[in-house]
Order: C-alpha cells, then sequence, then structure tokens
C-alpha cells in the first residue's frame, strides 16, 4: 500500500469517528431537547431538538458511507435545520425572554439573528444550485 493510500484510509477512519462523535453528540442534544420539553421549557426544548437533529443529519452524513447526491441533501436538511434552529431562537428571545435565563432574550435574539442570516440564505443557495445542476443534465452526483 502506498503513502497516498494509507493516508487517504486513516482519513477516512477520522472522518468516521468525529462523525459518529457527532451523531452521539446530536442524540445528547435531542434527549436534553426532550427533557427541557418534559419540564416546561419550550422554546429551549425546541431548539436543543433542532439543534439535535441538525448534528444527527452531519454526524451521518460523515460517519456513513452515501452516494454522492444522498450525502448533499443531508447536508441541505442540516443547514435547513441550523436556520430553523436560529429562527426558533430568535422567535423565543423575543416572545419568551424570561426561557433564557439571566443573560435575558437578547442573547437569543444575536445569537438566532445571526444563524439565521448565514444558514436560511445558504440553505436557498445549496438548493439552488442542486436544481440547476438536475437541470443541467449535470447527474454525475
Amino acid at each position: 500500500m502506498t503513502d497516498w493510500e494509507e493516508y487517504g484510509r486513516d482519513h477516512r477512519r477520522k472522518e468516521r469517528r468525529e462523525g459518529i462523535k457527532l451523531l452521539l453528540v446530536g442524540v445528547g442534544f435531542v434527549a436534553a431537547g426532550v427533557f427541557l420539553l418534559a419540564i416546561g421549557g419550550l422554546w429551549l426544548g425546541l431548539v436543543g431538538i433542532c439543534f439535535g437533529l441538525m448534528g444527527i443529519l452531519t454526524g451521518t452524513s460523515q460517519a456513513a458511507t452515501l452516494k454522492a447526491s444522498t450525502n448533499e441533501a443531508l447536508m441541505i436538511a442540516a443547514c435547513l435545520m441550523f436556520a430553523a434552529c436560529g429562527a426558533l431562537m430568535l422567535l423565543s428571545g423575543v416572545l419568551a425572554p424570561d426561557q433564557w435565563g439571566w443573560r435575558g432574550g437578547l442573547s437569543a435574539v444575536i445569537a438566532g439573528s445571526l444563524c439565521l442570516a448565514f444558514f436560511g440564505p445558504g440553505a436557498v443557495l445549496l438548493i439552488i444550485r442542486r436544481i440547476r445542476r438536475r437541470r443541467s443534465g449535470d447527474n454525475w452526483r
């Protein structure tokens, strides 16, 4: 085996390990979000679940050996989940600022706005790029 092949194999292993770790962290966030929903923290629970689902999608994409088009769809879905997480943070900061404790709603408004402003248009651009690629007949993915 050449050095290049060995490097590629080691890199794939590292990516897989990181993906599995991200999956586990995502499951933890979903569990924490469900717990928060159960004890009455509606907004933080929804944000936690949304963030955890984003981690699960990204971890699955990283850990599994999937087709490129499947990976692309998972990453678009993860980007949309991150934008939804930002929207939930923004809404909760405005509608229920007391949910954020001593920090108040301003921290949620700022973080949610930044998250939504970055990942919302990013997801739209990824979707447009995917549609254009399919229409042009470039289906190598």
